[in-house]
């Protein structure tokens, strides 16, 4: 089981870094294409859209870093309550960001939605990578 832990913490810490790369990436890109085709609010709506594209990946990330090594309860508990957490964040974010003209909304939401689903790429490379088993055979149960 130590093994298990090692590479799904491995698979959990990669898919941070990767996800900080892939953003970065995508928010010069966003940033460049948003200011030579819209200005200033364009470079404005491709930053948020990252923004908001980093609290979606990087909050769920973090728990699964934070609670991987946990009963499996506790860490559905990281989780989704991560989840639920963000998702508020993100609702009260939008909301004040509706309110916001200086950004281009058209910007900010192309450069969100490339960026939610690159980083739901990651995700899905990092749990392909950590071959993490989804049952446990009856003589596995209670041993960690």
């Amino acid at each position: 089981m130590v093994e298990a832990h090692a590479a799904e913490g491995a698979a959990y810490t990669w898919a941070l870094r990767a996800t900080a790369v892939v953003l970065g990436a995508i928010a010069v890109i966003g940033v460049a294409v948003g200011a030579l085709v819209v200005g200033a609010p364009g470079v404005w709506g491709a930053l948020a859209g990252v923004a908001v594209a980093a609290v979606s990946a990087v909050v769920t990330q973090g728990a699964m870093v934070l609670g991987y090594r946990k009963e499996p309860h506790v860490f559905a508990t990281y989780v989704g309550g991560s989840w639920l957490a963000k998702m508020v964040v993100i609702v009260v974010g939008l909301l004040a960001l509706a309110q916001v003209d200086a950004l281009d909304r058209h910007t900010f939401g192309i450069v969100a939605v490339v960026a939610v689903i690159a980083t739901l790429m990651v995700d899905v490379q990092a749990v392909r990578r950590a071959r993490i088993p989804y049952t446990q055979s009856g003589t596995d149960q209670g041993h960690s």
